[in-house]
């Protein structure tokens, strides 16, 4: 496999990453807005679930927060890699 399809495919790999750790922050989005929906309407809050709630997000966003974290490093690492191939080129053709 050539180093530029690898490449591709270590930054497609990279997107999925992203996308799933979005998604996870999305469900955590989800419970927060669950949550301050019970706290919010004019009844009786029911303060375990809104409780519950709180403390389902709070693994989903820390692992949401990570992915997407791990996937945009590994991007940017992988351009700034091909960024330096591409000078390592072009300091050969200078020097020929």
């Amino acid at each position: 496999m050539r180093s530029y399809e690898y490449d591709q495919q270590f930054r497609d790999r990279a997107t999925r990453t992203r996308a799933w750790g979005l998604a996870l922050l999305g469900v955590a989005a989800v419970l927060w807005i669950w949550a301050a929906k019970e706290l919010l309407i004019p009844h009786r809050p029911d303060l375990t679930e809104v409780v519950t709630l709180l403390g389902a997000s709070v693994p989903v966003a820390v692992a949401g927060v990570g992915i997407f974290a791990v996937g945009t490093v590994s991007h940017r690492m992988s351009a700034h890699a091909h960024g330096l191939r591409e000078l390592d080129k072009l300091a050969r053709i200078q020097e020929s």
